[in-house]
């Protein structure tokens, strides 16, 4: 039922990283969906086609006229993937030019939007796009973070906070210290249990140069600076986490809205994909021949690839000689092509494919998929919670060391690989006093003990867990659930 509020106006603006922008299309239709508002929705050229495709996902037939409240617009980009400023450059002339009620102009199609009636009423913006939060701030309207990660790990950043505004009980740190500091300092935070700072980075991540100056750096000040946190987490993913989160913020009367999870009402359209066919034909197969949840699906999302390959290759390794059919997907932006003999022996092996691009809603949704070895990104982390589908957990940085330990521990619906940590990284773990072996034979070991425990009574039991879990956040967008519950208080607090 539409509720009379109208002038609303929303500009929303992810970075350039599918992980970020993915649930952000969601929102921005639901926005339209619970207010008669307007979404201004800015993309940049590469990513506009994926964009407008998962967006239009959330609409039913008949919704033609709440959708036409969502203008999406690209903005020029600069040619490195981890560099904001080109499209944060363009992103300030659109701003400049809607506050002087002028037309806008998209980079993508060349379609011209003429003017609103009504100005923005607030911004919702990406944690990594800074420059963009100082433009909106300083025009005297309001700046909301966008926090695209799960809510454990964003203890680290408030390190970064001074003691005056009660996010930190110790020294002040760098960014280049929280992220990549790897001395063994015990770390605490309000979120996590006590960890040594390489568990942290368990793969010794390399950050591309520059990123963690140009981007990273200034994260700690817009959190301290804004108007308010949008996370796409569940309020009931870590209910500590959440509340500790909430109570920061309460301090100073702000609030922090869970939208998460954001799920499409329908399915990707992959009718027309012959790789989505392929994978499709390939689990009806091993659900013939190996038979329900047998299937083990590989993937470490849109970005992150592990450091060490030879330890991957290990892994398949060992899935292999147990006859265990699989799909890796290969779309990482730093995937490494595997050596020509491995290669040749996935090729000789029957039951496992290798794939640029997977439907995964799709293969998570297959009665074939038993298990899904991931990174423990947040936007995965979801949808395999949502699907009953457990995971063993191979993190790399960001949210997922924090969301592994979670998950594993807290949460018992996965399995943690230790025996692939990387360098630094694979030091003495403060929670258990263990230390990595990190050799090969160790990789394959503790693989074949847990592949030998998920296929049996554990696994049933981490299995029963996760879908008790994905019942309770599958409520969130209910008539009255928690997460359409706090985007309509966002609606109104704007």
């Amino acid at each position: 039922m539409m509720t009379a509020n109208k002038g609303k106006h929303v500009v929303l603006f992810p970075v350039h990283l599918w992980g970020h922008t993915r649930t952000m299309c969601t929102l921005a239709a639901r926005l339209v969906k619970l207010r008669e508002a307007t979404v201004t929705f800015f993309t940049v050229p590469s990513f506009y086609d994926n964009v407008q495709a998962e967006i239009a996902r959330e609409f039913l037939p008949g919704e033609e006229l709440l959708a036409s409240r969502l203008r999406l617009i690209s903005v020029e980009q600069s040619h490195d993937l981890h560099d904001t400023s080109g499209a944060e450059a363009s992103f300030k002339i659109a701003w400049g030019k809607m506050l002087d009620r002028q037309p806008l102009v998209c980079a993508k199609t060349g379609a011209e939007f003429e003017p609103h009636s009504v100005l923005p009423s607030a911004a919702i913006l990406d944690l990594f796009v800074c420059s963009s939060f100082d433009v909106v701030q300083k025009s005297g309207i309001k700046a909301y973070i966008w926090f695209p990660a799960a809510v454990v790990g964003v203890g680290r950043f408030f390190r970064g906070l001074n003691t005056s505004s009660g996010g930190n009980d110790g020294p002040v740190e760098t960014i280049e210290e929280i992220l990549t500091s790897m001395k063994g300092k015990l770390v605490r935070d309000p979120f996590n249990p006590p960890m040594y700072d390489y568990e942290y980075n368990p793969q010794e991540f390399p950050y591309p140069p520059g990123f963690i100056d140009n981007v990273m750096a200034r994260i700690p000040e817009i959190l301290a600076k804004t108007e308010g946190i949008v996370t796409f987490d569940a309020a009931d993913y870590a209910p500590h986490a959440a509340k500790q989160l909430r109570a920061y913020y309460a301090k100073t009367g702000r609030k922090v809205y869970y939208a998460g999870p954001l799920i499409p009402q329908r399915q990707e359209d992959t009718s027309k994909d012959q790789r989505s066919e392929e994978v499709t034909k390939f689990l009806d197969e091993k659900l013939t021949s190996h038979g329900e949840g047998s299937l083990i699906y590989i993937s470490f999302g849109s970005l992150f690839w592990p450091v060490d390959n030879a330890k991957l290759w290990a892994v398949l390794d060992v899935i292999m000689e147990r006859n265990i059919p699989f799909v890796m997907s290969c779309v990482a932006a730093w995937f490494s092509k595997p050596p020509i003999e491995m290669q040749e022996k996935i090729a000789r092996y029957s039951h496992g494919i290798m794939a640029d691009w997977v439907p995964q809603q799709t293969l998570l949704a297959h009665p074939a998929t038993g298990w899904y070895i991931s990174h423990g990104g947040h936007n995965s982390t979801l949808e395999t919670i949502l699907a009953g589908i457990p995971t063993i957990l191979w993190p790399i940085s960001g949210d997922q060391p924090a969301n592994a330990v979670h998950l594993s521990e807290t949460l018992d619906v996965s399995f943690e690989l230790i025996e692939v940590r990387h360098g630094a990284g694979a030091g003495k773990i403060y929670r258990n006093g263990r230390v990595p072996v990190g050799t090969i034979d160790a990789v394959k070991a503790e693989m074949r003990d847990i592949l030998e425990r998920a296929y049996g009574a554990e696994g049933a039991r981490k299995r029963a867990n996760i879908l008790r879990l994905g019942n309770t956040l599958q409520t969130a967008w209910s008539e009255n659930g928690i997460a359409r519950r706090e985007v309509e208080a966002l609606l109104d607090a704007i």
